[in-house]
């Protein structure tokens, strides 16, 4: 509890970072994070908080198959837990809301290459790297 603000701070920066160089690769198709102007509550997001969160996700390009997107990366773990002081990932079409079913999910806007990310407290540029290696495989 001692160092939570510290750790906040940390995993809400490293957040943004990732959630900018997201957006610039043309790869990924849609990146959900209220700290990026293109959100639709950045706005409201920037009056109630003094930070964005640690919590993200996008889209990979259809092309894309987010498993081995997945696959690639290195220093992020999959894992379905969240608020861990490493970086966590997961399939969220596969995993959370597969019981659903296609239809459904459909329904609710949640496509199969949809990426749910908790960001950790690693050096920012390590991060970037990790994101940015696997998104080159393709």
């Amino acid at each position: 509890a001692e160092t939570l603000a510290l750790r906040m701070q940390r995993e809400s920066d490293n957040a943004l970072e990732l959630a900018r160089l997201l957006e610039a690769d043309p790869r990924v198709a849609v990146v959900h994070y209220p700290g990026l102007e293109s959100h639709p509550q950045h706005t409201l997001a920037t009056e109630l908080f003094r930070a964005y969160g640690a919590l993200l996700s996008f889209e990979l390009k259809p092309e894309i198959d987010c498993f081995d997107y997945l696959n690639h990366l290195k220093l992020a773990i999959n894992a379905t837990h969240l608020g861990d002081t490493r970086t966590l990932v997961i399939p969220v079409a596969h995993t959370i809301f597969f019981e659903m079913g296609p239809e459904r999910r459909a329904e609710m806007g949640i496509v199969d290459s949809l990426i749910r990310v908790s960001v950790g407290i690693e050096d920012t540029e390590d991060l970037l790297q990790d994101f940015a290696n696997a998104l080159n495989q393709y």
